[in-house]
């Protein structure tokens, strides 16, 4: 079996796609901003478009690597990964790009910033004790807490609603799979079951369930789980894959990646699958997109 397989720099575009749109288009809800990267000026970098498709903004303009933004709870700061120092470091910034703050500062590479929604804590992931695991920090860099202590890679940190647990994906039990663990690493879960990749969980905002990519057939799709493990549903049916699934602040739909038109763009479809619209169009790549909460 041949999967693209998702790597440590985490700007997670994967595979390709052809999906037929049914149900009620997304773009007919609320406006919302959304976040990604983007490599359409040569460069990958921050750039904001609406959900809908208008507005298109360029945030961050540095010759380095920008990447996996994430708005603050409140909706006044962005969080994102740089190498503009040399190695991979978590930086903050206002929303139109100024006043950029570097909150880490380690020769290991710290990435993957996902912040609490109660605006307390930063957990991300980083190889600074060798392979990559779960920590946390408060939002002005202090406080490191270091939540996993395994020998295989932990990636990828997304907060319950309540900002008590963590789901993320790991190796631990030998291919990548879910596992949901508590504000301070204990009571470590796991989610998914299988010799299938789980991979770039998004806890959905009503708490009860996980949007993921899935390699169950040989490509990446969209599935959905409920946080105990049941229920698993495939949400997406495609010839070569997607992923990077994420939550709108509502819960009714999901952002996601996709190659369908031969690049990678941004999409967005209902939270059951239907009424897939893509906004984003352009020749080079675009990736990981997050909703303004």
């Amino acid at each position: 079996m041949q999967i693209k397989k998702i790597t440590p720099i985490g700007l997670f575009i994967l595979g390709g796609i052809l999906i037929q749109s049914c149900g009620l288009p997304v773009d007919n809800q609320e406006v919302i901003p959304i976040v990604f990267t983007s490599n359409r000026d040569d460069n990958w970098d921050i750039y904001q478009i609406n959900s809908d498709g208008t507005d298109l903004v360029r945030i961050t303009d540095d010759p380095a690597t920008d990447a996996n933004p994430v708005y603050s709870p409140d909706g006044t700061q962005i969080l994102f990964q740089s190498d503009r120092d040399g190695n991979v470091e978590l930086y903050s910034m206002t929303v139109d790009g100024t006043n950029i703050v570097r909150l880490t500062n380690d020769p290991a590479d710290d990435m993957m910033p996902a912040w609490s929604p109660d605006s307390t804590r930063i957990a991300f992931q980083t190889n600074r004790d060798g392979d990559f695991e779960i920590y946390t920090m408060e939002p002005d860099g202090s406080n490191l807490t270091r939540l996993t202590t395994q020998s295989n890679d932990d990636f990828l940190p997304s907060w319950s609603p309540d900002s008590e647990q963590i789901v993320f994906q790991s190796r631990r039990s030998g291919n990548w799979k879910l596992f949901i663990m508590n504000l301070d690493g204990s009571n470590v879960l796991q989610v998914t079951e299988g010799p299938f990749y789980a991979q770039a969980p998004s806890w959905s905002p009503d708490g009860e369930h996980i949007a993921f990519q899935y390699a169950a057939d040989d490509n990446f799709e969209i599935y959905t789980i409920n946080i105990d493990g049941s229920e698993l549903t495939r949400l997406t049916r495609t010839d070569e894959g997607e992923g990077t699934p994420v939550w709108s602040p509502e819960g009714s739909r999901i952002a996601f990646t996709s190659s369908r038109s031969g690049n990678w763009e941004l999409y967005i479809m209902n939270s059951d699958g239907t009424g897939v619209v893509r906004i984003t169009n352009d020749l080079a790549s675009d990736g990981k997109p997050s909703w303004l909460p």
